[in-house]
């Protein structure tokens, strides 16, 4: 058995002597581009990083070389460099034009724009995942769709700072043009199913957008919402009392005035005597790494095992 690594995602499968690449992906669960599985489409090319392949052309370990996996065999471990395959689960990634059906400015300089996808198309992505707005001249210009899936309709919350041009020159092309290319599902962060245990939102500013998300997906969800602002204008959306009044969620709006908050404002402390028993829940935490790290620390200290907590975090900001 030889281990088959793809990047950029860094994928792993085990491929069998008598298997092709291809063959040992789709028997793990990994979905491979294909179509003609002779060698033709060239659909399911990869091009080798390291390790040695033996295909149609003979046997290589030439880094860069085109590798077609319904027809290579690895004779090592192997990296191929194959930003197309997806995991178990996971969707594809597009790029769709999609139309600005309106920019509305919210409360605290946070901004709702409502996304339209072509029409007969649905957007394709799990609640709590996020997209990349593709603006000349802006290189991270990454939002949390902040509502469900399965519908024409994408909702993002755009937060403008004075101190951050890019955000204001993000607005400034929303709101003077009437179509935005964006890529997406982005992000490993996701739900597509009612979890088992009780679930915890936590979310700090416009971190919202991604609770917001998974509420709206998992109506009968237990979910708990602790929402995070330095004032009282952070809390830029009414939704949370309404999901409350209703019963849909129970929720918490918190102000932390300062840097260091105290014992009583801290997320974990709440956390901990609302739910009882840390160790059977999940949560998912959107904020800066500084906060989603402080709040791991605190419950992970409380008893917490560290794998029940998920964030976005942990992948661009790894510690």
């Amino acid at each position: 058995m030889h281990k088959i690594t793809f990047a950029p995602k860094g994928l792993c499968i085990e491929a069998r002597a008598d298997e092709t690449i291809l063959e040992a992906a789709t028997r793990q669960g990994l979905n491979m581009p294909k179509a003609c599985i002779n060698g033709v489409c060239h659909i399911c090319e990869g091009f080798l990083i390291r390790g040695q392949v033996e295909g149609p052309q003979g046997v290589t370990d030439e880094p860069g070389t085109q590798v077609l996996c319904c027809m290579a065999m690895a004779d090592s471990d192997v990296e191929l460099n194959m930003p197309s395959i997806t995991g178990p689960g996971e969707l594809p990634q597009v790029e769709v034009a999609l139309q600005i059906s309106s920019v509305k400015l919210l409360r605290d300089n946070v901004y709702e724009i409502n996304l339209l996808a072509p029409a007969g198309k649905l957007t394709r992505f799990f609640a709590g995942q996020y997209l990349e707005l593709l603006i000349p001249g802006q290189s991270y210009a990454y939002f949390t769709i902040a509502s469900a899936p399965g519908k024409r309709e994408m909702q993002l919350h755009l937060g403008i700072s004075t101190d951050n041009s890019s955000s204001q020159d993000i607005l400034h092309y929303l709101q003077n043009n009437s179509v935005v290319r964006a890529k997406f599902p982005m992000g490993d962060v996701w739900l597509d199913k009612t979890p088992a245990v009780p679930l915890i939102l936590v979310a700090a500013g416009t971190g919202f957008a991604q609770a917001k998300a998974i509420i709206e997906a998992l109506p009968d969800a237990d979910i708990r919402l602790y929402w995070i602002n330095r004032s009282m204008e952070g809390f830029y959306s009414d939704l949370p009392n309404e999901w409350a009044h209703t019963g849909r969620i129970r929720y918490r709006g918190i102000v932390s005035h300062d840097e260091k908050p105290a014992e009583e404002e801290l997320v974990e402390n709440l956390i901990a005597a609302d739910v009882g028993d840390v160790s059977r829940m999940l949560v998912i935490a959107c904020g800066g790494p500084g906060f989603v790290y402080s709040v791991l620390d605190g419950l992970v200290a409380k008893g917490m095992p560290e794998n029940l907590m998920r964030s976005d975090v942990f992948a661009y900001a790894p510690r």
